[in-house]
């Protein structure tokens, strides 16, 4: 008998395979200890209980959309004995050891109307009890209040709703979930361009965005107010800017998990927006009345257009997405849906460079959430496949392209001990890249690679007493013949001191490792060209450490604050050097460091009025022994703050309803990132092959430089909107401004030709959005 796994070679297209992995016999003991483990649990899972129980998925009525947050109580009819549980992001719940008799069931959630049954439950029995809750028109505003919040801060975990993003004044018809985590501390931009964030001193590449579970590489937009994410399709997204859980591996600085809404599976509608900015369409309806549904976006930039009528003169950046999902609903609520995206994004951040920078993400996902009768275990299995390529120099032949391709199995499955939840899984993931740097980088300048990987990894939630919540957890992925086996511990702990809800002690940590990294120019702020590829130094995986300790507290009705301390240590990382005499190429050296910051959040809501007010402090530092460092970065000792570290920031964000008007407001600072400051200019002459004939030959300009740092910068953003019920349907108008005061802020400094590019000057824009009644097609 051999003692080697292989998963043989299933061909997808040429040059890319869905599965090519082969374990040497050493990771052998690994790989039997992990399939052990989840054919263990799921033996538990599908073994008949000794207590009874009840389970079930709660979603919306109209949409299909699952409700997390749902309270489920049973109480016996004849005693005051209540069990509960709030379901979770799949709408899933489970109520064990019950003891046989009749209870009551009752299940609610903030803004839909109540459910209520009688149920008489044997011994032994396993009952699967899945409800639809429909809204309630007069109770829509509670749902509102309940939604989201930037000041419920869980260990790095902050839950966003459509509402959170609708509030953030956009240029565009609706909110978008770029705007909106750019109020948030820790999140740190460049500019209004690039489409590049930083969350708690990473670097983008180190950042996961799923879609549905699928991952995309690059999608927020080259105008930085946009995304794949506006208001109109996000359900919901979890963001954890550090110490997520073991289900999350292969990025080391945080996660974005979006759920994207599902079709009205009743009726069809739709709305449609324009603005200097963009254009939009979005439209959903059944497939098959109350069983599927299907919804479809498609969104195109107009500032190209537009921008020579602004006072800040054209600006060359165009993009567009399209998007379609459908949606089949089964029995006990289970579902699947089908998800497809593209998204194109070209431009100069430049206008008087030619250069033109662009990327393209196609992403195809699968998703199935069941929960089959009689069983125990939720069932959460996704496949997708996500593409990126990017290309940067001429418009008609570029000096620089990369192209990525990631293909994913994942399976997650749930269940209850009781009061003990136990979440685990298995993955599988191959990435194929290919990139041309044509002399950017020293060594490879072209290649082509394959990254094979698969693992497992298992969480528990353990309350001990009605105080402290923990969760440990671990996850081990193993690779072909590129890196050794990665052990990836990680805990979370809740702990409510007064057994109060709103007072709660968070913390977060654990170990987190990334196989592939997108490098890209560091040595300034406008270089958003990524080459996605294997970490290329070191020999292993870029790995970070994560500590986050952090306290929740509602002072009073619609006033929270939270603050957050955060420590991250970074190993392996792939850094540019730059000697003062070269210009157009560098080497790739490894390097370490530590990031070190806090944040802080007040947020106020109550009827008609919404604020937030946070302010971010972070502290990023490199490390590296490559000698020509020192040269650039000033320092004998070969430390160095990378581009995008920003020491302070605060964000301000205002909503005000009135009359019919809906008012927003946001103002933003931050202080300035470092940079390559110029001193002077020379020729540098060749003496490789002969001395050099200087009358003939006058050499190859060189900028000498030195480390600084560019200015604060600081930009308020405006707009009011009113909505207008016509007999067809519903018109919302908005008026607006980008950079009301007209603050010169700048983008990034170009050091070769000593000057700097600014960011939108003060930009007024008009925009409309018509909201049909039912569609009939």
């Amino acid at each position: 008998m051999s003692d080697k796994l292989i998963l043989r070679q299933a061909p997808l297209f040429p040059g890319i395979s869905l599965f090519s992995i082969r374990f040497e016999p050493a990771k052998n003991i690994v790989v039997r200890i992990l399939l052990a483990v989840v054919f263990f649990m799921l033996a538990l899972g599908s073994a008949t209980a000794q207590t009874a129980s009840v389970r079930g998925l709660i979603n919306d009525a109209q949409s299909g959309q699952p409700l997390e947050g749902a309270n489920v109580v049973l109480q016996l009819t004849d005693t005051r004995q209540v069990k509960g549980r709030a379901t979770d992001a799949n709408g899933f719940y489970q109520i064990s050891n019950i003891t046989p008799g009749n209870y009551v069931l009752r299940i609610s959630y903030v803004g839909y109307m109540p459910y209520q049954d009688t149920l008489t439950i044997k011994r032994d029995q396993n009952l699967t009890f899945s409800i639809s809750l429909r809204p309630d028109s007069e109770r829509l505003d509670e749902l509102v209040v309940a939604s989201g919040g930037a000041a419920r801060l869980e260990g790095g975990r902050q839950k966003v709703s459509a509402t959170d993003l609708s509030r953030v004044p956009t240029p565009a018809g609706g909110g978008d979930l770029a705007s909106y985590l750019q109020t948030l501390p820790g999140v740190v931009t460049a500019g209004d361009r690039g489409g590049q964030l930083h969350i708690r001193g990473g670097t983008p590449s180190q950042n996961m965005v799923l879609v549905d579970g699928t991952m995309i590489y690059q999608p927020f937009h080259i105008l930085g107010f946009f995304s794949t994410f506006p208001e109109e399709l996000v359900a919901s997204a979890d963001f954890y800017a550090g110490g997520f859980g073991p289900r999350y591996t292969s990025r080391i600085s945080s996660v974005l998990d979006i759920a994207m809404k599902d079709g009205n599976r009743n009726e069809a509608e739709g709305t449609a927006s324009a603005s200097p900015f963009l254009g939009e369409v979005v439209v959903e309806g059944p497939l098959s009345e109350g069983k599927s549904s299907w919804i479809g976006s498609v969104r195109r930039s107009l500032i190209e257009q537009t921008s020579p009528w602004w006072p800040g003169g054209s600006q060359p950046l165009h993009f567009e997405s399209q998007y379609l999902k459908t949606s089949f609903f089964g029995n006990n609520n289970s579902r699947c849906s089908v998800t497809g995206v593209r998204t194109y994004d070209r431009g100069r951040l430049d206008e008087q460079e030619n250069d033109v920078i662009r990327w393209k993400n196609l992403v195809a996902g699968g998703r199935c959430v069941a929960l089959p009768e009689g069983s125990d275990l939720l069932f959460d299995i996704n496949a997708g496949l996500s593409y990126v390529s990017s290309a940067a120099g001429g418009s008609e032949n570029p000096e620089r392209t990369s192209r990525a391709t990631r293909v994913n199995l994942d399976v997650n499955l749930s269940r209850y001990f009781d009061q003990i939840r136990v979440d685990y899984g298995m993955f599988f993931r191959t990435t194929t890249f290919n990139y041309e740097m044509s002399e950017l980088f020293g060594g490879p300048q072209s290649d082509f690679n394959h990254l094979a990987s698969s693992g497992a990894y298992a969480k528990a939630t353990i309350p001990v007493g009605s105080r402290v919540m923990i969760q440990p957890g671990s996850a081990v992925t193993i690779y072909r013949n590129s890196f050794p086996v990665s052990i990836e511990p990680r805990l979370r702990l809740s702990w409510q001191p007064r057994g109060l809800e709103r007072e709660t002690l968070h913390l977060a940590g654990g170990i987190y490792r990334q196989p592939v990294t997108g490098i890209s120019d560091k040595r300034d702020a406008g270089s958003v060209f990524k080459t996605w590829m294997p970490v290329p130094t070191g020999g292993a995986e870029m790995e970070a450490w994560h500590g986050l300790l952090g306290w929740q507290q509602s002072v009073r009705t619609g006033l929270e604050w939270s603050i957050e301390s955060y420590y991250k240590r970074l190993q392996n990382l792939s850094v540019p050097t730059r000697n003062s005499t070269t210009r157009f190429t560098t080497d790739l050296v490894p390097a370490e460091g530590y990031v070190l910051g806090g944040d802080i959040r007040l947020e106020y809501q109550s009827g008609l009025f919404y604020g937030l007010l946070g302010y971010g402090y972070s502290w990023t530092e490199y490390e590296t022994r490559a000698g020509n460092v020192s040269d650039w970065a000033g320092d004998s000792d070969r430390r160095f703050h990378p581009p995008h570290d920003q020491r302070h920031q605060v964000n301000f964000l205002a909503s005000l309803e009135h009359g019919g008007y809906t008012v927003g407001l946001r103002w933003q600072l931050g202080t300035g990132f470092p940079f390559i400051q110029p001193q002077g200019f020379f020729e540098a002459l060749p003496f490789s092959e002969h001395l050099p004939i200087t009358r003939q030959d006058p050499g190859t300009q060189r900028v000498i430089t030195q480390r600084g740092r560019l200015p604060v910068t600081h930009r308020m953003d405006i707009s009011a909107e009113r909505s207008l019920a016509l007999s067809s349907g519903r018109l919302n108008i908005q008026v607006g401004a980008i950079n009301l005061y007209d603050q010169e802020n700048l983008f990034y400094y170009d050091v070769y030709n000593n000057r700097g590019v600014d960011q939108l000057s003060f930009t007024p824009y008009f925009s409309i959005k018509y909201e049909p009644g039912s569609l009939d097609f």
